[in-house]
């Protein structure tokens, strides 16, 4: 997805020159491996501490449906790889976690921000699963999220080739923000803005802006993908199959004066 990466790199200045100072890397996430292959999780070189973690099986890496390997880009150029994260809700009756931590950070009141380049695969006339998109302070994803984001096929809006955006902040509170098309490369960007304690998304031309808890504390900020293991759309297994590449996680120090 070379042309979303350079969509990266613009919201990167856009955050310099929104609070004057400098990025500093917490996480970069690509994938150059083997194609077919399950994907290396260590992330070398800077920044160091940064990791991937996975709770699903590495056994069918190799499979076609394997639920997490390495594939072609078909919207990059020749040679671009992207990961497949694929669920088969009859395959997998626990939805596995797909995380990206950010190094350990102990600053406060600082802006932080979330980038990546995804797409939406839609399964034609079977059943989609609903794509859960969660941020956390820290590593621990059964603890209170920041935001979480829920994707699934839209039962109203455009059409079927489209699928649903719905936010749910701090408190439980929800809402739905808006429609991404299918199989077409998005960015996704969040900032986090822990000295107005408020949150900024852009996700597939949506857009929200809102409140996080007044307490929260980010000292390991994570991301998480995964699927919901309920079929809320018809009583035929469901499928759900997301790309994502060029992960980023930056710290920004606003300037003092």
């Amino acid at each position: 997805m070379k042309t979303k990466t350079l969509l990266t790199f613009i919201f990167s200045l856009f955050l310099f020159v929104l609070c004057g100072c400098a990025n500093q890397p917490l996480l970069r996430a690509n994938f150059d491996d083997t194609v077919g292959t399950f994907p290396d999780l260590t992330l070398a070189g800077d920044p160091a501490g940064d990791e991937i973690t996975w709770t699903g099986s590495t056994a069918n890496s190799s499979a076609s449906l394997a639920p997490l390997k390495v594939i072609n880009d078909l919207n990059g150029e020749s040679g671009d790889k992207i990961l497949r994260l694929f669920y088969h809700m009859s395959e997998q009756p626990i939805a596995p976690y797909l995380g990206f931590h950010a190094r350990p950070t102990t600053e406060t009141n600082n802006i932080y921000s979330v980038l990546w380049d995804g797409v939406v695969e839609y399964p034609g006339n079977r059943n989609s699963q609903r794509l859960w998109i969660e941020f956390y302070e820290s590593v621990q994803w059964h603890t209170r999220s920041l935001i979480r984001l829920s994707i699934q096929r839209a039962t109203d809006g455009p059409g079927q080739e489209w699928s649903s955006v719905t936010i749910y902040e701090h408190g439980g509170t929800s809402r739905q923000i808006g429609f991404i098309r299918n199989n077409l490369p998005h960015a996704g960007l969040v900032i986090l803005n822990l000295e107005t304690y408020k949150y900024s998304l852009l996700f597939g031309g949506v857009t929200a802006t809102g409140d996080l808890a007044p307490d929260t504390n980010i000292n390991r900020l994570s991301l998480y993908f995964h699927y919901d293991t309920q079929d809320v759309q018809g009583s035929s297994p469901g499928l759900g199959s997301y790309f994502i590449d060029d992960v980023k996680m930056l710290l920004s120090i606003p300037d003092e004066d």
